[in-house]
């Protein structure tokens, strides 16, 4: 892995790749460099890069919180890639649930591991809400919608909540206000096949 400072020009509007559903952390970093394309998993981001189905990809590398994202920076030391710049985005984790959904009543939250890890304190002053680990943030927005059950919740984000057509039942549950989460924009190495 290199790292270079040329950005691409707005006006190009160039595809950029990120894990996740549409309500993600990574697509809201991926829409500050071009047009987000969703993709499963972290190295699927990698291959649709190396394979040239998208100029660019968003990688979320740490947290503020719950540090380093290992999957990802085993992606990085291991795959042709360039660090084309780096962004620093500030994640307001939310509780979410259908309309008629409260936290008095709820009993399971869903989430991706790292929302989970990075808002201990409230699911422990909360030890009724069974976690469940999913494979992305707004994928947990949108398991919440499909099952439309009121007892289930998800942490996300806010842009979640409004894609999903799901209320916010909590603000600001993260362990720390000024929690973030460092993304790199990466491209495929000159001469990768």
């Amino acid at each position: 892995m290199t790292t270079e400072t040329n950005l691409p020009s707005p006006a190009s509007a160039p595809r950029v790749a990120f894990q996740g559903e549409p309500g993600a952390y990574s697509e809201m970093a991926a829409a500050r460099f071009g047009l987000p394309q969703p993709y499963p998993t972290f190295a699927r981001v990698c291959a649709a890069l190396l394979a040239r189905e998208v100029e660019l990809g968003v990688l979320p590398t740490e947290n503020a919180i719950a540090g380093p994202v290992p999957e990802v920076q085993q992606l990085l030391a291991t795959q042709p890639l360039v660090v084309v710049t780096t962004l620093w985005l500030p994640i307001e984790h939310c509780l979410l649930g259908l309309p008629d959904a409260t936290l008095a009543t709820a009993t399971h939250v869903l989430s991706h591991w790292q929302a989970l890890r990075q808002c201990r304190r409230f699911l422990a002053r909360h030890p009724h809400l069974r976690a469940t680990t999913v494979y992305d943030t707004a994928g947990a927005a949108r398991l919440v919608r499909q099952q439309a059950r009121p007892n289930l919740l998800a942490i996300a984000s806010r842009q979640a909540a409004r894609h999903y057509g799901l209320q916010v039942v909590a603000a600001q549950i993260a362990d720390r206000p000024d929690n973030a989460t460092h993304f790199v924009l990466c491209r495929a190495a000159a001469g990768t096949p």
